[in-house]
């Protein structure tokens, strides 16, 4: 693993407190690494996030100061990393500490084999902590109507854990993503494995690796009713559109 080579993506929205903790984490462990953090949080938050990280040399804050989507805000993002010709390598995770940067050696391990690892919370050496009953219900029925629906040999199509290489990336920057909150982990996923040479045979493989998913300590969830409506509506467009 080469910290050099790599970036690490961060769609945010008033995580300051989660932020600081999770960059310390990230630079402690694995110094080198490019973290680019795309904030859409309003003007006031966006400062004060500005300011808690200042000291922090390989931090990019990217204020967008509305807010605008997560896969949206991931694409963004993706394209200020690629500008970094030395990243190969291309992380995605949440702000709000539900994911461990402590795993992303596994990630790289798997990635010998794939183009796109997904952390999946649903293999099984897997662990999720303190999630409630009914978001870990909701989220296994939204996870088997995709993999009915899209057909990827997923577990798990909406935890936002990922590492791309880096060909992978400049594939999906490029597409003409239509989604722009959390439905669109299922479409870049949809998007990558549609993808061929030539020749015909699969541009990208994808694989998945066990992770732990821990419910957030600090703040409130995104991932409301509206949310969920709008990811349902958001999986029939995908199919329906590839």
């Amino acid at each position: 693993m080469n910290n050099n080579e790599t970036a690490v993506i961060i769609p945010a929205y008033n995580e300051g407190k989660n932020l600081q903790i999770l960059v310390t984490k990230i630079t402690n462990n694995f110094p080198g690494i490019e973290i680019v953090i795309v904030d859409d949080s309003q003007k006031e938050e966006n400062l004060l996030l500005k300011k808690a990280l200042a000291n922090f040399k390989k931090v990019t804050i990217l204020s967008r100061e509305k807010k605008q989507g997560r896969g949206s805000a991931v694409i963004f993002g993706m394209k200020e990393a690629l500008k970094n010709k030395k990243n190969k390598y291309f992380f995605e995770m949440d702000a709000d500490l539900a994911h461990d940067p402590l795993e992303f050696p596994q990630f790289f391990s798997a990635s010998e084999k794939y183009d796109m690892v997904v952390g999946s919370r649903y293999l099984t050496k897997s662990r999720i902590i303190k999630w409630p009953l009914y978001r870990l219900v909701q989220s296994k029925v939204i996870n088997f109507l995709l993999k009915y629906w899209l057909g990827i040999k997923l577990s798990d199509y909406t935890n936002g854990f990922r590492l791309y290489k880096r060909s992978a990336v400049e594939f999906i920057v490029v597409q003409k993503l239509k989604e722009a909150g959390y439905i669109s982990l299922s479409e870049i996923a949809f998007k990558l494995k549609k993808a061929r040479l030539p020749n015909g045979q699969r541009k990208f493989k994808i694989g998945e690796v066990p992770t732990s998913f821990t419910d957030r300590t600090y703040g409130k969830s995104n991932a409301d009713a509206k949310e969920l409506l709008r990811s349902l509506v958001g999986a029939v467009r995908i199919r329906l559109n590839g």
